[in-house]
């Protein structure tokens, strides 16, 4: 027996794109966002230890510049968590615009 009985072919329709909620593209844009402001203000809360460290040394601030190489240590040891999070974000705000 024949599969078609009577009925015309399906029409080539590109499928519906999924509609993503507001509550994803409000995530999508933490996911992205979060990352850079973490790594801005690390460099800057390094370099600016780094500074008042240099800038007296009279007063045994070199506290201060280890400080500085901890915090810039912890973004070295954070940045594939900080990568992944920005990849992930980037690739849902692609997703939530189409």
């Amino acid at each position: 027996m024949s599969d078609s009985v009577g009925y015309s072919p399906r029409p080539n329709v590109p499928p519906a794109r999924p509609v993503r909620s507001r509550r994803y593209r409000v995530w999508a844009q933490v996911l992205l966002w979060t990352p850079i402001a973490l790594t801005v203000v690390a460099v800057v809360l390094g370099l600016g230890l780094f500074a008042a460290a240099d800038a007296d040394a009279t007063h045994s601030s070199s506290a201060l510049g280890y400080l500085g190489l901890v915090v810039w240590g912890g973004l070295v040891v954070l940045s594939p968590v900080l990568l992944g999070s920005f990849i992930a974000g980037l690739v849902m705000v692609i997703r939530g615009r189409g």
